[in-house]
Parts: C-alpha cells; sequence; structure tokens
C-alpha cells in the first residue's frame, strides 16, 4: 500500500517484502526502479514535477529516514498535536510505527541486495561517482561479494538522459545497475534509464543509492547506531559537513512547517 506524504508516494513494506519483490523482479526478467525518499525529497518534489514524478513511478518507493516515518504517523493524526509527535519520536513510541512498519535507508538495504546478488551470481553495473570512489567500491565488491559479476561501470558526469549511456549498461547484460548520483538528478536519470530500458527489451533492478557509495568506499562514516535509530543522522552529518547546512534545513524545519500545512490544510 502507498502512503501519500505531501506530492509523494511512499510504500508501507516491510524490508522483507522489498527484497522478496527485489527477487521475484530478477527471477521474472521484470524492469524495477528502487528509490529511497526522505525528508529532503518530499520538500523537493513540491516544486519539482520531474522529479515528483520520477518517484511515483517508481516500482519501490521505501520511507528511508526518520522524518518520513514521523510524517506517516503525524498525517494520520496518530497523536493530538505536533509536540506530542515530537516526544513520540524521542521516545520510540508505538505509534511512530503505526504507518510504515520500518525505516529502510537504502545505506541499509544496500548490503541486502548485494547479499542477494552475490546468492544469486548476479551482473552489477555502477554508474556515477567520483575520484576514486567508483574504484574503491568495485574493490569492495570483489573482496566481499565475489560470486558477483561486475559488469562495467561509468564514472564522472552523466547528464539526466544519455541514450549512449543506456545502451552501454544495457549491452553489459546487467541484472542490477546502481545509480549513485546527487538528487534529483539521480531519480530522473534512473528513470529515464527504465523507460529505455523498456523500450529496448532490457531487463533489471535499477537501484538509486546517492551517497551510500561514499559509506561502500569507505570514505565516508555513518552514523552510530543509536543516531539512525533516533532520527538524529542529519546531525550527525551536519557535524561532519558544516556546508550541508543549507540541505539540512530543508530536511527538518521546512519538512516539518511543510507537513503542518499538510495536516491541517493550510496553503502551501
Amino acid at each position: 500500500m502507498a502512503i501519500k506524504i505531501g506530492t509523494l508516494y511512499v510504500d508501507n513494506l516491510t524490508k522483507e517484502a522489498v527484497l522478496s519483490r527485489v527477487n521475484k523482479a530478477i527471477d521474472n526478467q521484470k524492469v524495477v526502479q528502487i528509490v529511497t525518499p526522505y525528508s529532503e525529497f518530499v520538500v523537493e518534489a513540491e516544486n519539482n514535477v520531474q522529479f515528483r514524478d520520477a518517484i511515483n513511478s517508481s516500482e519501490l518507493r521505501l520511507p528511508d529516514g526518520m522524518g518520513v516515518i514521523w510524517a506517516g504517523a503525524y498525517l494520520a493524526h496518530k497523536w493530538d498535536n505536533i509536540i506530542q509527535s515530537f516526544w513520540g519520536v524521542l521516545n520510540l513510541d508505538s505509534r511512530l510505527y503505526s504507518v510504515f512498519p520500518e525505516k529502510i535507508s537504502g545505506s541499509d538495504l544496500i548490503y541486502d541486495v548485494l547479499d542477494l546478488a552475490h546468492t544469486k551470481k548476479l551482473r552489477v553495473y555502477l554508474l556515477g561517482g567520483e575520484g576514486e570512489t567508483p574504484e574503491k567500491v568495485q574493490e569492495y565488491i570483489k573482496s566481499h561479494y565475489p560470486r558477483i559479476q561486475l559488469s562495467g561501470s561509468y564514472a564522472g558526469k552523466v547528464p539526466e538522459y544519455d541514450a549512449d549511456i543506456y545502451a552501454e549498461v544495457k549491452d553489459s547484460h546487467s541484472d542490477i545497475v546502481l545509480v549513485a548520483l546527487s538528487y534529483p538528478k539521480q531519480e530522473i536519470t534512473a528513470s529515464h534509464m527504465k523507460q529505455y530500458f523498456k523500450k529496448n527489451d532490457h531487463k533489471g533492478v535499477i537501484m538509486c543509492i546517492g551517497g551510500t557509495l561514499d559509506f561502500l568506499a569507505g570514505v565516508q562514516k555513518r552514523a552510530p547506531k543509536w543516531m539512525r535509530r533516533m532520527g538524529l543522522e542529519w546531525l550527525f552529518r551536519l557535524i561532519q559537513q558544516p556546508s550541508r547546512i543549507h540541505r539540512i534545513y530543508k530536511a527538518t524545519i521546512s519538512f516539518v512547517r511543510l507537513m503542518y500545512r499538510y495536516r491541517h490544510h493550510i496553503d502551501k
């Protein structure tokens, strides 16, 4: 079932159900795009129609971040007011997961997808990344998932639409394409690629992973588990990268204001 958060639809699935769908898509040779919307995406989608359509047309749209989890319960009136809802997040009360059963971040799901690819001996293509990051990710995959066949990679500047790149990926006969670009370009590019695959009779899973590539390469540290559990990953990122202050503001203050307006039907 899809839950509407702002203008985006987000699926309320368990991770087990998601992996089952991915596995079936591969076995049945379907084209599936995986996106992981978080609070910043919701704000961006208000005025970016192309980005909104790319998210909403994806086959799997997973709640990445405590902000989306909170918004699902808050918009469903699980708490009487916004202050109670904040307290509910801090206390991790049961109402928090009453709409979305769990947070499924791309930076967690990627390991399950790679496990699946390893088990099934799948072909994986890497699209995106800069500098030494793609090479380090390939080394990581070879070391930890030796049964995966790395079918190719394309690093550097990637346009939103490039049929030559899509043709290269198609010709690699990849089962899974990991797209690591910055949003909103990443989701829009992946959507164009999906349409290209469909028109040219190519099947596969296209997973948007963004900054997760940096985690796999070991060039960025993830927030401690307790911070992730409390929904404080934004604070950890701000400490690590103060230059992200504008994005953090968008993902927190702007997002909360937007959700308040949706709940109270205030003109946005």
